[in-house]
């Protein structure tokens, strides 16, 4: 048998705790990495805030860390009538920066700091990081491909899809985007290109304003 912890001092009155007898195997609960006065430092939110952002995040994680599964099914709560498993792959992987394969309280209060209290260029930057699949700071067609398809995927009831019309739609959007931002005619979107774009864009900074009016942890 192995034995996983001891108990008591010294002498022949040493007792041990094995598998089979009763332990308590308590688990791991993940903390913070930085102070509040660091989080502070790194994001416009105040000691309260932080600390309020902080009991909603252990109320749901209560183990301190949120896995892709855990991630997933809450965000399934929000488009319960479409299938969320690759957007919310894809935002997973962009909030995970480190990629340690779980998002912890600091991760997800650098975003909450972009998304909220970010100017348009800080959150614009934000949406092509997420766009940008691979991290290499380049947006190919397929990368696009795959975002627009995940985006009709939320938006459209699972029950009420046509495929072969949902191609099409895929590819017509694709297209008439990967046109729009690939201004210099490279192949491929990079962040200067897009944000060009896009900030040139009344209607599009009107979206990237509603984001922030109705972004809530």
């Amino acid at each position: 048998m192995n034995v996983v912890r001891s108990a008591g001092g010294g002498g022949p009155g040493n007792n041990y705790k094995f598998e089979n007898e009763n332990a308590t195997i308590i688990p791991t609960v993940r903390r913070p990495t930085c102070s509040i006065a660091e989080l502070m430092r790194k994001t416009n939110f105040s000691k309260e805030e932080i600390r309020h952002l902080y009991r909603r995040f252990k109320q749901d994680c209560p183990s301190g860390e949120v896995s892709k599964t855990h991630f997933t099914t809450i965000f399934s709560t929000l488009f319960p009538g479409g299938e969320c498993f690759r957007y919310s792959t894809f935002v997973f992987r962009n909030i995970d920066r480190t990629n340690l394969g779980y998002i912890r309280f600091e991760d997800l209060i650098a975003t909450l700091s972009i998304l909220i209290h970010g100017s348009v260029e800080d959150r614009l930057s934000w949406i092509f990081d997420l766009y940008d699949l691979n991290k290499d700071g380049m947006l190919t067609k397929s990368e696009l491909s795959q975002i627009v398809a995940s985006i009709f995927q939320l938006m459209v009831p699972v029950g009420k899809l046509n495929f072969t019309s949902i191609a099409i739609a895929i590819e017509e959007r694709t297209d008439h985007l990967f046109r729009n931002w690939d201004r210099s005619r490279t192949g491929f979107i990079n962040k200067e290109d897009f944000l060009q774009y896009c900030l040139q864009d009344e209607m599009i900074q009107r979206s990237i304003d509603v984001l922030h009016t109705n972004i809530y942890l």
